[in-house]
């Protein structure tokens, strides 16, 4: 659960983040490693993915291929704000397409993947603000303490700034219901949305120990961000039913 855990915070940013109404966006490139921790203390990098931000879309690249609904493979998820939509992107000559009104509906279907009509969580995430401060790639960052009540044996600690103005555009809408939001968790939407944070390192806790570290390692505000967040040439973008399609005339 620690890793999943670690991936919900960075998750609950990624996804649910709201942009706040200021004079500067950012607008640049995000590098983040992710290490696994021994018993012995030493790390061992698992992963590494990397942001591209701008003011009307994001493109989040991993270094792993990711499963999307089972047997699709994502290189990296291109989020069109001005379009609406998500691109997954698979490494050949085309591109799965999934738009912000096909997940609305699914949402509204199924009830944002939750057993109760708030879009609550099934299991409470509570979180603590220590107050304790330090630099993280030149942003002031304050440390958070997040537990679950299921698994109290685990804990993450998460260093959160308050420095970054980004712009989220349609993840920061509701999506299905009025009041459901993407993950459907009160508590993101509260300390998240509401107050602008986004995490520069997450550290995983099992029985006191640290198990799993997910950091910033690069952040840099520059244009270079445009060319990276366009289809690639030659990539043809299909709906969820023609590239399934597609992938079925392969076979």
């Amino acid at each position: 659960m620690i890793k999943q855990l670690g991936y919900y915070v960075i998750g609950a940013v990624l996804l649910t983040l709201i942009s706040l109404p200021a004079a500067a966006q950012f607008e640049g490139k995000m590098v983040f490693n992710s290490y696994e921790v021994t018993p012995d203390g030493s790390q061992k990098q698992n992963d590494q993915f990397s942001l591209f931000l701008t003011k009307d879309r994001i493109l989040v690249e991993g270094k792993n291929q990711y499963n999307f609904v089972g047997s699709i493979k994502t290189e990296g998820i291109l989020i069109r704000l001005d379009f609406e939509d998500f691109v997954f992107l698979t490494g050949d000559q085309s591109a799965l397409k999934i738009s912000k009104q096909d997940i609305d509906s699914m949402m509204n279907m199924f009830g944002n993947g939750s057993s109760g009509t708030d879009g609550s969580m099934d299991h409470e995430v509570n979180y603590e603000q220590t107050g304790e401060t330090r630099d993280i790639n030149g942003y002031s960052c304050e440390k958070f303490i997040f537990t679950d009540r299921e698994n109290p044996n685990e804990h993450a600690e998460v260093w959160l700034t308050d420095e970054l103005n980004i712009h989220w555009g349609m993840l920061a809408e509701p999506w299905g219901n009025s009041d459901l939001n993407l993950l459907g968790d009160k508590l993101s939407f509260d300390l998240i949305f509401k107050k602008g944070y986004f995490p520069m390192r997450i550290e995983g806790y099992r029985d006191g120990n640290l198990r799993q570290i997910t950091e910033i390692q690069e952040i840099e505000e520059s244009n270079v961000a445009r060319a990276m967040v366009q289809i690639p040439q030659g990539v043809q973008v299909l709906s969820f039913q023609d590239y399934l399609f597609n992938k079925m005339s392969e076979q």
